[in-house]
């Protein structure tokens, strides 16, 4: 059995109207819980992306990584906190709203190289064979369907990049789907459902909150996700679990709804 896992977690981003508080020490907290808390991934088999390093290149490096030699049995887990975003979809047929959702790397400059978007991950992850226990953890805006509100002491703010235009260099917007990625991407690893879990920190037209919580910045999200865990991770589903963080979530003032999709919903968190 070989378990891995990646992490990514992005507070300062070049431009400083967009720094986040809290991803770092989502990650941190993850990493506490599946290594300490609950001893199922040895740090070995752990890499963690932060800031500066977590561009896009490096992320899809080390999704590579990730995925790379997974059989039956292994338990894989992918987590990222930080800024998401909607642009002009790649695909006008699959999408009705025409948007794809987003995670922004830390290069992210609205140009299609710095643009991770949730077709790619659908590429990346599509190679997964059966029996692979695969937990995708999205911390970030518009994260349902690839799917960050801000809450301190004093006031809230979302994590939602500041505005950029979104290009893709030359090709105008009704000629998207002719693009060279979308060929390479495919349409059957784009349509096919996610072969793991994707535990998402809101729908996919709302923002998740970096909040301030016990006197400490975190994703509200990964906040009341790692509470339930705790408790529920044994004997619970992963479905289970999302409607008690949805709960959380409610009752403490947050306005986002986490969501769940993929074929091992029904699972609980470790094998």
């Amino acid at each position: 059995m070989k378990n891995k896992a990646l992490l990514v977690g992005i507070n300062k981003y070049p431009n400083p109207s967009n720094e986040l508080r809290g991803c770092v020490n989502d990650i941190l907290d993850i990493i506490h819980f599946i290594t300490e808390t609950n001893k199922v991934y040895s740090k070995q088999n752990i890499k963690k992306l932060t800031d500066r390093q977590a561009t896009k290149k490096e992320i899809v490096k080390q999704i590579k990584w990730l995925v790379e030699g997974a059989q039956e049995g292994d338990q894989l887990l992918f987590h990222y906190s930080g800024h998401g975003a909607q642009v002009p979809t790649l695909f006008p047929t699959l999408e009705a709203d025409g948007l794809d959702e987003i995670i922004c790397p830390y290069d992210y400059d609205g140009s299609a190289a710095t643009t991770l978007r949730d077709k790619e991950f659908a590429q990346l992850f599509a190679g997964l064979p059966k029996g692979v226990h695969f937990v995708w953890i999205s911390d970030s805006c518009h994260a349902e369907d690839l799917s960050r509100d801000v809450n301190t002491d004093e006031e809230t703010i979302y994590r939602q990049f500041q505005r950029v235009t979104p290009t893709i260099e030359g090709i105008a917007p009704n000629n998207y789907e002719k693009l060279p990625e979308a060929s390479a991407i495919g349409i059957a690893a784009i349509t096919k459902p996610l072969n793991g879990a994707l535990l998402s920190a809101c729908a996919s037209h709302e923002l998740s909150a970096d909040a301030y919580i016990n006197k400490r910045y975190n994703g509200a999200f990964t906040h009341y996700l790692i509470k339930n865990l705790l408790q529920y991770s044994d004997s619970k589903t992963m479905q289970a679990i999302i409607k008690l963080v949805n709960m959380d979530l409610d009752k403490n003032g947050y306005d986002q709804n986490p969501e769940i999709e993929g074929l091992l919903e029904n699972k609980t968190f470790f094998i």
